[in-house]
């Protein structure tokens, strides 16, 4: 259970967290080999790692070095700028992750808008994913996203169907994989309620895992970083349970 006040997220508090961005980088640099230590080895599963809205696979590096040192196979998703997918991204991302699962079913980790493209992409193709994490990610609803979904919209037009009421009770739907939901109420981009799986649907093989991060610092955060080696972990028919 929280125990910090969740804060309005918004264009301050983008500004806030760009403005503490330094000292993330900072602590992730002084940290990152004792975390690589004391973490968890990986089994050697592929590990496919989506970004934010806005971002591309470079942000990702950070985590995917991580995981590479503690053993993991990891991917980028190989499309670009995330600035939404469109309808003939969709394919594209889908046979990324096929071809990714060729020998096995893969873990996709998804930062903030990349957690609600993985939570689809294991919803359709649940054989192919074993389990999923997402980060900053709104998963229950809209809330404190309009601001977000503002720019989203202009940026495309492709996605309305997805922005609705309806679109975004279909996305909260649990899926058949087991399903880590890391949240922060230091988000200053997305409300770390949204962020969650909904109490009704929590159980073995879904949780809600608070951190002290920023949105911005997701990729990089320790704290996030160790969550994410315990869960990978995990044998794939072990439940998400705490």
């Amino acid at each position: 259970m929280s125990v910090l006040p969740s804060l309005h997220p918004g264009p301050l508090g983008v500004v806030r967290e760009l403005v503490g961005m330094p000292l993330e980088f900072a602590r992730m640099y002084r940290g990152f080999g004792d975390a690589v230590a004391q973490c968890p080895r990986g089994d050697g599963h592929t590990v496919l790692v989506l970004p934010g809205f806005t971002a591309t696979d470079e942000t990702t590096l950070p985590m995917r070095r991580f995981l590479d040192r503690l053993g993991y196979r990891t991917a980028g998703w190989s499309l670009g700028w995330n600035l939404g997918i469109k309808p003939e991204d969709e394919p594209k991302l889908e046979a990324h992750v096929e071809r990714l699962a060729a020998d096995g079913p893969i873990t996709i980790v998804g930062w903030s808008l990349g957690g609600v493209y993985a939570r689809e992409v294991a919803r359709r193709r649940p054989e192919l994913v074993r389990r999923v994490v997402t980060m900053g990610t709104p998963i229950r609803g809209r809330e404190g996203t309009q601001w977000v979904v503002f720019f989203f919209r202009l940026l495309n037009q492709a996605a309305g169907e997805d922005l609705t009421d309806e679109g975004a009770e279909r996305m909260a739907q649990p899926i058949d994989a087991p399903t880590t939901a890391i949240w922060s109420s230091r988000d200053g981009v997305v409300s770390g309620h949204a962020c969650q799986v909904r109490e009704e649907d929590i159980g073995p093989d879904a949780e809600n895992v608070e951190v002290d991060s920023t949105h911005l610092g997701f990729g990089f955060n320790l704290d996030v970083l160790q969550v994410l080696a315990d869960r990978l972990s995990r044998p794939a028919s072990l439940a998400a349970a705490s």
